[in-house]
């Protein structure tokens, strides 16, 4: 079988694949990608069992077959070379040849006949189980989805152990509204959106790396509308030439509702930017293990401040619209921080604190359907 293709074209398609060929893995074939020859085009496949990712590039094919190689050692010869077009040629032992421009590779492949099925649409009349009747599709411009993303994904827990908080949550809690939430146990991240028609039979719990790889496709997408559809124990979207798929995590969500404070003592007002870059010099100082920031209110002042015995203390005080109580409440700056960036330059914050042991509400103006809550630390 030989291959042409045109470089950049390819080198486009193989950067897509990256983030889901697994770097450390004890099944070689889960680090190489499926190159699939289909008429005046080739189909590119990569996968980790659970998540997958299927795109498309143009290229003269002289013969039907497939191969596989390895993804991220061809995706360095084909960024590095200076040609203008790759073709491959397959030699026996499942050696391949590449060549581009003056350079010439000799790789190793592996049976493409090893290749695991990748989760995908096909998958939902196998004879695996559904885990439960999830079905939602999800119809909704790319740059909304996207913004749902980002103001969630940094909240999943990355313990690999608490497998029902490692991934963003889907539901519809009402008809035509959709809603992403996610937690660690530490804070949680929950935005709503109208979509008209929307409605699911139950939540899904979409794994942080699908949603990565399906945030990276939307980026892509522009203004456009995309689908995103969950049926049983899958999800997927596809943009284009472009079909991302997921197996849904197993488990149930916790109850996030009881988590979220009804209401809070007090509503203090500030600058996003402003706070944003308190925290940032205060926690210069701040503990390297739990990166602890104390937030002081008093009359008309919020004081962010941190100390360390071996290292010293720093605060800044930023200018509020508060007239309680003096009180103190810590929290961890990395959490206040990555909040803090999903929130648009330029807007205003709203810091929700009832007392010192009371979670913390952060929302802002420039969104009234997102919410944060983050736990209190004892500093």
């Amino acid at each position: 079988m030989e291959l042409a293709i045109e470089r950049v074209s390819l080198q486009n398609s193989l950067a897509m694949v990256q983030g889901i060929v697994e770097r450390r893995n004890t099944v070689p074939i889960l680090g190489h990608v499926l190159i699939e020859p289909d008429g005046n085009k080739i189909r590119l496949s990569a996968t980790d069992l659970e998540v997958g990712i299927c795109t498309e590039v143009a290229c003269k094919a002289s013969a039907k077959g497939s191969l596989t190689l390895n993804a991220r050692k061809l995706f360095e010869i084909v960024r590095e070379a200076e040609g203008d077009e790759v073709t491959f040629k397959t030699l026996e032992n499942d050696q391949v040849e590449i060549k581009c421009g003056r350079a010439r590779f000799k790789m190793m492949g592996l049976d493409p006949r090893s290749f695991p099925a990748m989760p995908s649409q096909a998958a939902k009349g196998s004879a695996e189980p559904a885990r439960k009747a999830v079905k939602g599709d999800l119809k909704v411009a790319a740059t909304v989805l996207a913004a749902m993303i980002d103001k969630t994904l940094f909240a999943v827990s990355p313990d690999e152990a608490r497998y029902n908080l490692s991934g963003v949550y889907i539901d519809s809690p009402a008809e035509g509204t959709a809603r992403m939430v996610a937690t660690d146990g530490h804070r949680l991240s929950m935005v709503d959106r109208e979509v008209a028609g929307f409605a699911m039979q139950g939540g899904a719990i979409i794994p942080r790396k699908g949603m990565a790889e399906l945030r990276k496709l939307l980026d892509q997408a522009g203004d456009g509308e995309v689908e995103l559809a969950l049926d049983g124990s899958l999800a997927w979207i596809k943009r284009g030439p472009t079909e991302v798929s997921m197996r849904l995590v197993e488990g149930e969500f916790p109850d996030y509702r009881g988590v979220i404070p009804k209401q809070s003592r007090y509503q203090v007002s500030v600058g996003r930017d402003l706070l944003l870059s308190a925290i940032k010099r205060a926690a210069i100082f701040s503990n390297e293990r739990y990166h602890g920031v104390k937030f002081g209110l008093s009359s008309g002042t919020l004081t962010v401040s941190s100390a360390s015995p071996e290292m010293g203390e720093a605060s800044e005080t930023i200018d509020v619209e508060f007239g309680g109580d003096e009180f103190s409440i810590g929290f961890n700056a990395s959490y206040v921080q990555q909040v803090l960036s999903v929130i648009p330059e330029g807007t205003d914050a709203v810091l929700g604190v009832s007392d010192e042991v009371s979670p913390g509400v952060i929302t802002t103006p420039s969104d009234s359907q997102f919410t944060y809550v983050v736990m209190p630390m004892r500093l």
